[in-house]
């Protein structure tokens, strides 16, 4: 044998000693390898994004992606490669844009007086105003704060700085109070503003059936039942409404959970809770199914995520699977952002060809579409074929609670083994009287879903004729797309302040880079005289900044 070839044959019998395999095999060794071996690549990507943020700091161009690691079509089955962001068109005049002309007012008259000035180079080129530069900055930057490590695990707290900045610019969006919510309307800081920013799509948190129920079960049961439903936290009222869920539904039985966001993060551990379980999830999920997901992972479970509500690339990522594991597809009904209805005929088709099992959420889609308000399997009268259906009670529900349904065996293995579900306090008895009361008038009012349906269709086909970009919305939800975090911000400033109109901005990383929305949300209740001032309001400030 020569020499060459001794070589091989000692190569062969390395390669598939026990010791090389479980090296190989290691997910952090793998990494580690891949991540060496790319290391050229990894830095001259790198110098192209610190080039490119020098340009963005000199010339106020569009803001940057966020971290490359979040990219939203990372490892996501049929995604297509995404395409570098053009730089943003100056304004005129001194070449600012509205937005930048907005920040500036906020600014110190120093940083004012800057921005009109000979840019750094002095060859008519600016520098955006500092207060703007300082913003978009740390917009672009705060998702990589949470990466920070140390002894102090409070170090990256202290380094958030970008909302301290925007309240004290006065630009600051979230977490404000409401004096009050009388639903169409509320009241802000003593100022009366119409609501378009509210998921109470048939109005019915001020509806007196609604309310009264609420106010019997205090009088009957207390404020709460202080335990979790394993112990002594399970009630009638439970039980009731868990069996009206499930007769509305056409499902053998259901199940009451605390809040919406439990259904999923319980039901997906549960189920999914070792290595040969994979969540099959479509990209655009809503961050429950993602939190449920991530506790599945740590028993072992595997994420795939294919391309939003496309069946094609939700089979090839099926067909990859290891005959010996289950899979789980998960998909919203109504996608929160978005508006726009699941594929479900499609998807449903593929999770019988693969025989998957389905859980489709429905939080956006009760009340609003389908026979009855019954949501998207009824929409597409698939429901004998969708295994789980889950939402919430803080929708079309008026409530605080979440529910599921499907097969009795079924709930009661994820009421036994979901330990967010055994160890979480039992919904409170005047929330889940709420939620029945308002299931009923659902049923019982069917002009409420019509009302709604008319709003919506209404206020999409004026919004589009206006020359909005509104994506694929079907549903109560209208997405307005702006693409740009700073101008949402601004835009909704504007709507707010001059407008009195209350919309819901949705910036990085709360949703994909280039994907920025004012989102805007109707209710049954909306008269026509508070959509036709939306519409006024949106004309003015699109125009104002150069969206419409």
């Amino acid at each position: 044998m020569s020499m060459k070839d001794r070589l091989v044959d000692q190569a062969k019998k390395l390669a598939s000693s026990s010791t090389v395999v479980r090296v190989v095999s290691n997910d952090r060794v793998m990494r580690l390898a891949t991540g060496v071996m790319d290391a050229k690549n990894r830095l001259r990507a790198a110098r192209e994004r610190a080039a490119e943020a020098w340009d963005i700091l000199l010339n106020g161009h569009a803001l940057p992606n966020i971290d490359p690691a979040l990219d939203d079509e990372a490892g996501v089955h049929g995604a297509t490669p995404a395409r570098a962001a053009s730089p943003r068109p100056a304004a005129g005049g001194a070449g600012l844009s509205v937005v930048e002309e907005a920040v500036s007012a906020k600014a110190p008259p120093a940083a004012r007086a800057h921005v009109n000035g000979a840019g750094a180079n002095g060859a008519g080129t600016y520098v955006a105003a500092a207060a703007e530069q300082q913003l978009a900055s740390q917009m672009a930057s705060r998702t990589s704060l949470a990466r920070i490590g140390g002894r102090d695990v409070f170090e990256k707290a202290y380094k958030f700085m970008t909302a301290d900045n925007a309240r004290a610019m006065g630009v600051y969006p979230f977490f404000r109070p409401l004096d009050f919510n009388n639903g169409p309307e509320a009241q802000l800081e003593g100022r009366t503003v119409t609501m378009l920013g509210s998921n109470n799509y048939l109005g019915l948190t001020t509806h007196p059936k609604v309310r009264e129920a609420a106010k019997k079960a205090i009088d009957k049961y207390g404020t709460s039942m202080t335990g979790s439903r394993l112990v002594n936290g399970s009630m009638r009222l439970h039980n009731e409404l868990e069996e009206k869920l499930a007769a509305y539904h056409g499902k053998e039985a259901g199940l009451v959970f605390t809040t919406g966001y439990q259904v999923n993060i319980a039901t997906i551990s549960a189920l999914l809770s070792n290595k040969r379980s994979v969540a099959m999830i479509d990209k655009d999920d809503h961050a429950s199914i993602y939190d449920g997901v991530r506790l599945a992972q740590a028993a072992g479970a595997r994420m795939v995520r294919y391309k939003h509500s496309d069946p094609a690339a939700l089979d090839s990522a099926l067909s990859e699977i290891a005959d010996t594991e289950g899979a789980l597809v998960i998909t919203d009904g109504v996608f929160s952002a978005q508006g726009e209805i699941a594929n479900l005929p499609g998807i449903v088709e593929v999770v019988k060809k693969h025989k998957a099992r389905l859980l489709v959420d429905d939080a956006h889609a009760l009340g609003v579409i389908g026979p009855g308000g019954r949501g998207t399997a009824a929409h597409f009268d698939l429901g004998k074929d969708v295994d789980l259906i889950g939402g919430t009670f803080s929708k079309s529900l008026a409530s605080i609670g979440g529910w599921l349904v499907g097969e009795r065996k079924v709930l009661d293995y994820i009421q036994h083994f979901a330990y967010s579900f055994l160890f979480a306090a039992s919904a409170a008895p005047p929330c889940v009287a709420a939620a029945m009361a308002a299931l009923e008038v659902m049923q019982e009012e069917p002009w409420r879903q019509e009302k709604l349906r008319e709003n919506f269709t209404y206020m999409r086909t004026e919004l589009k004729r206006l020359g909005f970009e509104l994506g694929k919305t079907e549903t109560a939800v209208i997405p307005i797309y702006i693409r740009d975090d700073l101008k949402t911000v601004m835009m909704w400033k504007s709507l707010l302040d001059d407008y009195a109109l209350y919309v819901n901005p949705f910036i990085t990383p709360g949703v994909p880079p280039k994907q920025q929305v004012l989102r805007t949300s109707y209710m049954a209740t909306h008269e026509r005289k508070h959509l036709d001032h939306a519409l006024e309001a949106f004309e003015k400030v699109g125009k104002k900044f150069g969206v419409i």
